[in-house]
């Protein structure tokens, strides 16, 4: 008589979804589960609030404020280049963050057994989808602030359609059923359409917003079948698909936990790196000095998204030299320079962050820096001179925008590393870390002072 073994059934999706319920009940502490509680209710709590500071803000809550100057004719070209740029800014995003991540323990407890993939995975496309929905609903809204629109439902849909298919499309990409070019395609059509959209506006040509739901529905006609087929194909994303967000989702949560933002953009530049692979060696010069400046130059030679930054810089400098009141303008130049700076001081920070490569250059920290200060001033000089309509020409607001760019630069990529044990102030609402806020205050002081200062120059 043959004995045969009867093979154990898979278990579904649902069954595996209690099993995880139940082992976490008996495993988490009950001050751990009412802590989740609280914040989730906090976050609903400002989550509503936002909702109904968007709904039932004026129109004109941004055209009648003191950082504009004048009346505005094409206010709804300006409303266009700010979706256009925001959707451009998302589509990024989405393809960067995955879209679709998990755990390690659901890839390799559930997501590596015969378990249904497309079932497990269901749940978060559909997340993944909504979120992408609000965010274009928010970016519509907000486009309608700028473009000062009485009648801002039918763009906020609009948003949200557009929303949703940028995000489905990342999904796609993600199950390999489109080309990982076409969201870099989307992000550029997105981008180039915003800046056209702030040139006419510049100029002064008048572009009408959306006012009828005829449009609106026909973006929801073409939308909704890209995301049903999201949804339908996701069982295809693979493992290595779902680890490729997943450096960059914790990477910001850890960030916001440890209120150091250098941890994402650790993981960022980590990653561009690694799509740049490899380069051809290049002789360094004679000197420790000219070999650093040379070093620092070649890096943005070997990755050039540095320069594109600067450009748009430059460019959204001159969009906003048309719309600014002048004390704003001046700020604004203050933020664009700056950031350019941050952006060319990469190396500054690797050497600070290395002490055994300090040690082996054999010079003091301040002989070492100096130089490689060369590039980052450089190209904030040229982004000050270049948006020197913001500063109406004036060579005091110029050159306290152009030091305190470079200084706050400096100071923040020399940041030593953060100590958590420093002082607390106990206080009637709970615990301050005092000394936390003030390491987090380098740099961001500078740029503060240097603000002032133009407010009482300008």
């Amino acid at each position: 008589m043959a004995l045969t073994d009867t093979p154990a059934s898979i278990p579904t999706v649902r069954t595996v979804y209690s099993l995880r319920r139940s082992f976490e009940r008996s495993h988490i502490p009950r001050s751990h589960r009412e802590g989740m509680i609280f914040v989730s209710v906090l976050g609903a709590y400002v989550c509503g609030g936002l909702v109904w500071w968007l709904v039932t803000r004026p129109p004109t809550v941004l055209t009648e404020s003191l950082l504009f100057e004048g009346d505005r004719g094409q206010g709804a070209t300006w409303g266009w280049a700010v979706f256009a740029i925001l959707a451009a800014v998302a589509t990024a995003a989405s393809r960067s963050l995955g879209p679709v991540t998990t755990g390690g323990d659901t890839v390799w407890w559930v997501l590596s057994t015969p378990v249904d993939r497309g079932a497990v995975l269901r749940p978060r496309v559909l997340t993944v989808l909504c979120t992408g929905a609000v965010a274009g609903a928010v970016a519509g809204r907000l486009a309608a602030f700028a473009a000062a629109l009485g009648n801002w439902l039918p763009l906020t849909v609009f948003g949200a359609s557009i929303g949703l298919g940028v995000v489905a499309v990342a999904v796609l990409v993600q199950c390999r059923v489109l080309p990982a070019w076409a969201p870099h395609v989307l992000a550029a059509v997105f981008a180039v359409t915003g800046s056209a959209a702030a040139l006419c506006a510049a100029v002064g040509v008048a572009v009408p917003m959306i006012a009828t739901w005829a449009p609106i529905v026909l973006a929801w006609v073409v939308v909704l079948p890209v995301g049903i087929a999201a949804v339908s194909v996701c069982s295809r994303i693979g493992l290595a698909e779902l680890a490729v967000g997943a450096d960059m989702n914790v990477a910001a949560s850890v960030a916001l936990t440890s209120l150091d933002l250098s941890v994402l953009t650790g993981a960022t530049e980590q990653r561009a790196w690694r799509r740049v692979a490899r380069c051809p060696s290049r002789a360094l010069p004679r000197g420790r000095a000219r070999a650093l400046i040379w070093s620092d130059a070649l890096r943005h030679r070997r990755r050039p998204s540095s320069l594109l930054v600067a450009a748009g810089a430059v460019f959204a400098g001159w969009a906003l030299a048309a719309m600014l009141s002048p004390i704003a303008s001046a700020l604004a130049q203050l933020v664009l320079v700056s950031g350019v700076a941050m952006v060319f001081s990469g190396g500054l920070r690797d050497l600070s962050d290395n002490g055994e490569l300090r040690v082996m250059l054999g010079a003091g920290d301040r002989a070492l820096r100096i130089p490689l200060m060369v590039v980052p001033i450089t190209a904030a000089a040229t982004t000050a001179f270049l948006t020197a309509f913001l500063a109406a020409m004036n060579p005091v607001v110029m050159m306290i925008v152009l030091v305190g760019g470079c200084v706050a630069a400096y100071r923040a990529r020399t940041h030593p590393h953060t100590d958590y044990d420093g002082l607390i102030l106990e206080t009637a609402v709970g615990q301050i870390p005092v000394d936390l806020i003030r390491q987090r205050m380098r740099g961001p002081d500078v740029v503060v002072a240097a603000a002032l200062l133009l407010v009482l120059v300008s």
